[in-house]
């Protein structure tokens, strides 16, 4: 990664790239739940600007949930949110939770 700061708006290609990169990223940290590699992808996102990094964490989620709802909410709940007050880590939870609960009802029609 350069040094210079991101655009507030990146294009699509690249935005679905970054996403695609993270959730990869907390895919092989997970395996491990290596704290210490889970927090260095934490700092780096934490580096984007906070309109950019809101729509990745909001991609991140819904890429994850799907895939390792455990995880999920392991790095988004207890690693990127692990400073932040209890209210807004359970209003997280909560949205994960739903996503979730989405996910495994049935689809009706």
């Amino acid at each position: 990664m350069s040094n210079q700061p991101f655009n507030e708006t990146l294009n699509t290609e690249d935005f679905n790239h970054l996403i695609e990169a993270v959730v990869k990223a907390v895919l092989k940290v997970g395996q491990t739940h290596d704290l210490e590699e889970a927090i260095v992808i934490r700092d780096e996102l934490h580096r984007l600007p906070d309109t950019l990094l809101t729509e990745v964490l909001n991609q991140v989620i819904l890429h994850l949930v799907p895939i390792d709802p455990l995880l999920c909410r392991w790095f988004i709940i207890d690693v990127f949110l692990r400073d932040a007050p209890p209210e807004g880590r359970a209003d997280v939870a909560e949205r994960i939770n739903l996503l979730l609960a989405d996910l495994q009802s049935p689809q009706s029609e």
